[in-house]
């Protein structure tokens, strides 16, 4: 599968290490994201909607991107709604167990490795693909 890449584990693409703390990780990430991005109202399913780090606004069913979720923390990513979840069933393709419409209309569900999965506006995603994270196992 082609797409964007990001580097996670010991370091983020940009070289730095991340930051550790008792809530979790950081990683400060540069991306280059389509015109566009984020998009300028939300789905159907509230995804990319904006939002505000801690600021709750996107509803119990949603995650704010900007916000630390199961210990990771990304920057340099735009404040947005989404779902994201952890791969419960141990299938290498976390998508693959989602409902056909988890992410709602113009958003794509994305592999966040084997671990998790997360919904991006289509507006989103680099040349049309999800972001493909990658330990450098440093």
């Amino acid at each position: 599968m082609s797409g964007a890449l990001a580097t996670a584990g010991c370091f983020s693409n940009n070289g730095h290490k991340p930051d550790a703390s008792p809530d979790g990780i950081t990683y400060d990430l540069s991306l280059d994201l389509p015109p566009g991005c984020p998009p300028s109202q939300a789905n159907d399913k509230g995804v990319g909607a904006p939002c505000t780090r801690n600021g709750h606004e996107c509803g119990s069913s949603l995650l704010c991107s900007c916000d630390t979720s199961f210990g990771i923390t990304l920057n340099g990513l735009p404040c947005m709604c989404t779902k994201a979840g952890i791969n419960s069933v141990n299938n290498p393709d976390p998508c693959s167990t989602q409902p056909a419409n988890v992410c709602g209309t113009d958003a794509t569900c994305c592999n966040y490795g084997s671990q998790a999965y997360y919904c991006s506006p289509n507006i989103c995603l680099p040349g049309g693909q999800c972001l493909v994270f990658v330990t450098d196992g440093g």
